[in-house]
């Protein structure tokens, strides 16, 4: 999904429906953010709640809560007014995530029976999308 992602920002610049590069990494992450935002409220919830690490309570209420945090800011990034804050809020909240996801690969926790990643595979990941954001953002 996120080179399907990929491709139609790199295909929206080509066809000049975007104003510059910038804008590329900007509206995969806003497809990223937005469609695993939504998935926190479908049945794939349940695999988040997996990752979560157990000394975090209210798993589920996690979830959810991420999932409102990634929908809200895909719309926050749209708005040109809001981007460069919205981007580095997303920055610090992909941080704070980062123990999910570093349980998930250091237990072997698949995902929608996937073969699991690793814990440095989803760290290079979160890191992409770190600088997409800030880059997206206007931040470098």
């Amino acid at each position: 999904m996120l080179m399907v992602f990929t491709i139609v920002s790199l295909a929206a610049k080509a066809g000049g429906l975007l104003e510059s590069w910038r804008e590329v990494p900007l509206w995969v992450m806003i497809a990223v953010l937005f469609f695993a935002g939504v998935s926190h409220f479908t049945p794939v919830k349940h695999e988040f709640v997996k990752m979560i690490p157990p000394v975090f309570p209210a798993k589920l209420f996690l979830v959810y809560f991420t999932g409102v945090i990634e929908i809200v800011g895909a719309f926050l990034l749209m708005s040109t007014d809001y981007r460069k804050m919205a981007s580095l809020a997303l920055v610090f909240f992909l941080v704070a995530i980062f123990p999910a996801n570093y349980y998930a690969g250091v237990k072997k926790i698949p995902f929608r029976n996937s073969p699991p990643l690793s814990a440095l595979s989803r760290g290079v990941v979160q890191l992409i999308f770190i600088v997409a954001l800030l880059v997206g953002g206007g931040w470098i």
